[in-house]
C-alpha cells in the first residue's frame, strides 16, 4: 500500500478511537451516569480541527486526481466528496447542539440523542467505505506519477493529538488518552 494510503488509514484507526470515545461518553450520558462534558465537546472540536479541516481535504485532493485517472467510478468520487460535506455540516451541528446543551439551551434528551447516533453510525459507514473499497482501488489503479502529483499538492495538516498533540486545545482529550495507554 502506498504509504500516503498508510496514512490515512492510521488516521482512520484514529477517527475510530476518537469515535469509540465519543460513544462511549454519549453511552454515559443518555443513560444518565457520569459523563465529561468538555471532554465531549474536545471530541467534535477535534472531528472538526482534524477530520473536517485537515484530513477531508487531504483525500478530496487524491480522489480528483484518481476521478481523472480511474474511468468507471465518478458516482463513487461525487458521493465521497459530498460525505465530506455532510459530515463537516453534521460536526458543526452536533457541537453546537452539545454546546447549546451545556449552556442550558431547550433541547430534548432524545434529539440530541438521535444527532449523535447519527453522526457517530454516519462517521462509521463513512471510514469502512473508504477503508474496504476505495483505498485498495487507489492502491491498485494509480501509478507512480499520479502519486507523486498528490505527494506535491498535498496540503500538510498534522493532527493536533495523535501525531503532534496541542496540549492547550485539547488538555482533556490528550490527557484522557495518555492515561488510557
Amino acid at each position: 500500500m502506498h504509504k500516503l494510503l498508510e496514512k490515512l488509514s492510521r488516521d482512520h484507526r484514529n477517527l475510530e478511537k476518537i469515535l469509540a470515545l465519543l460513544t462511549t461518553q454519549l453511552d454515559n450520558f443518555f443513560a444518565g451516569k457520569e459523563s465529561n462534558f468538555d471532554l465531549i465537546i474536545e471530541l467534535m472540536e477535534y472531528l472538526e480541527a482534524f477530520a473536517d479541516q485537515g484530513h477531508h481535504p487531504q483525500e478530496n485532493l487524491l480522489y480528483q486526481v484518481a476521478r481523472k485517472r480511474i474511468r468507471g467510478h465518478d458516482e463513487l468520487f461525487e458521493r465521497l466528496a459530498r460525505q465530506h460535506l455532510d459530515l463537516a455540516a453534521l460536526t458543526r451541528t452536533f457541537r453546537h447542539s452539545l454546546e447549546g446543551v451545556l449552556h442550558e439551551a431547550v433541547m430534548s434528551r432524545a434529539e440530541l440523542e438521535t444527532q449523535g447516533r447519527e453522526y457517530v453510525a454516519l462517521q462509521h459507514l463513512h471510514l469502512a467505505l473508504e477503508d474496504r473499497e476505495v483505498f485498495p482501488l487507489l492502491d491498485a489503479e494509480l501509478t507512480q506519477d499520479d502519486w507523486d502529483v498528490i505527494t506535491t499538492n498535498m496540503p500538510k495538516h498534522d493532527d493536533p493529538v495523535f501525531e503532534s498533540p496541542d496540549q492547550i486545545r485539547f488538555y482533556n482529550l490528550v490527557a484522557y488518552l495518555e492515561r488510557e495507554e
